[in-house]
């Protein structure tokens, strides 16, 4: 297994990981990426980022956040790189499966318990001719905190779910043992495999939903993911369309 002290960085409080790695990932990987990967956590966020320019709020001790530098290269095409972003999704459902927690995925990346929200996902992708080069991986898991501020999607933890408090930690290691074989399926070329499970668990697919979109609702049906991320729905108006990040979003 790839996971040891010498790839996990290990913070206090930094504003964002995400930041934090990309402003340093030459030397980060020239020190630790031996294993394959880089992995930084901190206690606590301070401008902490999340999708669709939201901020992530996580008291201090309480929760998991991290972000895993990888460098796919020839292994992931541009046209494939929301491929990527599925198996993380799939690799924090099965961790919360290891804990008894069910989870289904929300497009394009965030990992909900019915209509509350306990993982999120932010990517940051660079890119060399066809190829991505070098992706930063940012995840947030709601642990142990059981008090959230008003947000509009409602948040919910582990330690909600369960009655019981987590050791970080273990529940860390959890999370990239399932990446590391998630990522490597994809680096063995199991596509279609890693795509099909996604689509599986995607929250809304083959269900009449109400969607919410620029010039207003409609009600459709989501029929599938294409490899660059396009959210594909049938609307009830009988037109087939395809949707990229932002432009949509499912009413829950």
């Amino acid at each position: 297994m790839a996971w040891n002290n010498d790839s996990i960085i290990r913070l206090a409080t930094v504003d964002s990981t995400n930041r934090y790695m990309r402003d340093n990932a030459s030397e980060l990987w020239s020190k630790h990426g031996e294993s394959g990967f880089v992995v930084v956590t901190a206690g606590h966020q301070t401008a902490g980022r999340g999708q669709r320019g939201n901020t992530w709020n996580s008291n201090a001790g309480e929760n998991l956040l991290f972000s895993i530098l990888a460098r796919p290269g020839e292994s992931l095409k541009v046209t494939e790189q929301f491929l990527l972003s599925q198996a993380v999704a799939l690799s924090l459902h099965e961790a919360m499966l290891h804990f008894g927690i069910e989870t289904r995925l929300k497009w394009p990346n965030d990992i909900y318990v019915g209509k509350r929200k306990l993982a999120g996902i932010l990517l940051e992708l660079d890119y060399a001719g066809a190829f991505v080069e070098q992706a930063i991986i940012g995840i947030g898991v709601n642990v142990n905190q059981e008090y959230f501020p008003t947000m509009d999607r409602i948040p919910v933890s582990m330690k909600i779910l369960q009655g019981d408090e987590f050791i970080l930690d273990d529940v860390l290691a959890t999370i990239l043992d399932s990446f590391e074989r998630y990522y490597h399926e994809l680096e063995s070329g199991s596509k279609e495999l890693i795509a099909e499970k996604y689509t599986r668990l995607l929250l809304g697919v083959n269900e009449q939903r109400n969607f919410v979109y620029k010039d207003g609702c409609f009600e459709g049906t989501i029929t599938g993911v294409e490899r660059d991320g396009h959210l594909i729905i049938e609307r009830n108006d009988g037109n087939t369309c395809r949707y990229a990040f932002k432009e949509v979003e499912i009413v829950l």
